[in-house]
């Protein structure tokens, strides 16, 4: 199973129910329903689970930037209210 390394440092298994519920709040945050933008949802949930099969263990930063990543390409304005979010309230 894979294990997700922190940014502390800490180990928790990984759970890919957060990886979709973190694209949800951003589409939320930016202001679509979660209807509106259900295929770009699911496309970048499947892309980037995708990219992260395989591995043994896995850094927040590293899903942050497939995440980033792949919004940026699709859905630039739910990229931008992520990072607006994360300079809010995690720096």
């Amino acid at each position: 199973m894979m294990r997700v390394i922190k940014r502390r440092g800490r180990l928790e298994p990984y759970k890919p129910s957060k990886i979709r519920a973190a694209l949800e709040k951003a589409t939320i945050d930016a202001g679509y329903s979660l209807e509106e933008k259900k295929e770009i949802i699911d496309k970048i949930y499947e892309s980037v689970t995708k990219k992260l099969e395989g591995k043994e263990e896995i850094k927040t930063d590293t899903i942050r930037m497939c995440l980033l990543t792949e919004l940026d390409k699709c859905e630039p304005y739910i990229a931008r209210s992520w990072r607006r979010f994360e300079k809010k309230y995690k720096s």
